[in-house]
């Protein structure tokens, strides 16, 4: 895929900065993709749609500093997946195959409870206003701190943590004692 993207760009400037956008941050964006859309097709498309569209339009992430390219990829890949959320407008899927390793030792009644429980927490925080979703997703799924996640969506570090612990008292409001 990166030749494919890399022949529609124009300047060898503008192509070796692209496959560093590429190779440095493809897995973190399809990590966050997966998190949003909880289907590995779906996140390979958002995040193969947002490398293709910054290819083609040539507006590529800035790269002064990290924190700074995380931000605009982390925004780009939330409003792509929000988008095909919308256009699909369809129940998440999540296949057996992903989430079950089996062994003769196998317990389904634990992994049915587990997965309902994973399943439930997931709707619960994608239906969480954005500002505690947000930091709730780099946190759990980017094992960012929440000074990173300051940085990243350049928000003052106090409401970071503001934002952090209203997000997770509202879902233990909801789950009970999680340990989380």
């Amino acid at each position: 895929m990166l030749t494919l993207y890399l022949s529609l760009l124009e300047t060898e400037q503008d192509q070796k900065r692209f496959s560093y956008i590429y190779e440095e941050y493809l897995d973190w964006m399809l990590q966050i993709a997966y998190h949003y859309l909880q289907n590995e097709d779906d996140a390979k498309d958002a995040v193969h749609e947002i490398f293709y569209d910054m290819a083609k339009s040539g507006h590529l992430a800035p790269l002064e500093s990290e924190d700074e390219t995380k931000a605009y990829l982390f925004v780009c890949v939330r409003n792509r997946a929000s988008r095909m959320m919308h256009r699909r407008n369809r129940a998440t899927t999540v296949s057996l195959s992903e989430f079950y390793n089996l062994s003769s030792e196998y317990n389904v009644e634990k992994e049915v409870t587990t997965e309902d429980l994973k399943e439930r927490l997931i709707s619960y925080i994608k239906a969480m206003p954005t500002i505690y979703k947000d930091v709730l997703i780099l946190y759990f799924v980017s094992n960012l701190t929440l000074k990173e996640i300051a940085t990243v969506l350049d928000v003052p570090f106090k409401t970071i943590e503001t934002r952090f612990r209203r997000g997770r008292a509202l879902i233990k409001k909801e789950f009970g004692d999680l340990d989380i």
